[in-house]
């Protein structure tokens, strides 16, 4: 079940602070970051109960999709998500709105995928994934 209310108020949060991410439980911020990268959302998700919250993030890939399951992120806003970040929500039961759905999170150069992506890419659970991301991120 999602709470509408914190998903709207994590967007306009997001886009009124012009920031990476927001999360959102019973209209109250846990977190917020202007921090790129996954780094900073997988340190919430270690640190904090985000169970039940709402997600509004810039760009959301399969990294992220696996570590919001793993944290129990309720619902997910996001300008962009890849195809399979799209796919792991709706595995998942989990709402999700995007702007922009594309293939693949590209590098910030733009010429290739998201080292981050490559790093999960074989990754089949949200477990899996966290387990890789906790070892190679920081």
């Amino acid at each position: 079940m999602t709470d509408t209310s914190d998903l709207k108020y994590a967007k306009e949060v997001f886009r009124t602070k012009g920031l990476a991410f927001a999360i959102v439980r019973d209209n109250e911020i846990l977190s917020e970051s202007r921090e790129r990268g996954v780094a900073p959302f997988l340190r919430v998700v270690q640190k904090k109960n985000v169970r039940g919250a709402s997600l509004a993030d810039k760009v959301v890939g399969k990294a992220v999709a696996f570590l919001s399951v793993y944290a129990g992120i309720a619902s997910v806003y996001t300008k962009v998500i890849s195809s399979p970040a799209e796919k792991v929500f709706q595995e998942y039961n989990i709402h999700v709105e995007a702007d922009a759905v594309v293939p693949m999170i590209k590098n910030r150069r733009g010429d290739d995928q998201c080292p981050i992506e490559k790093m999960i890419f074989t990754c089949e659970t949200p477990e899996e994934a966290y387990k890789v991301l906790k070892e190679k991120v920081e």
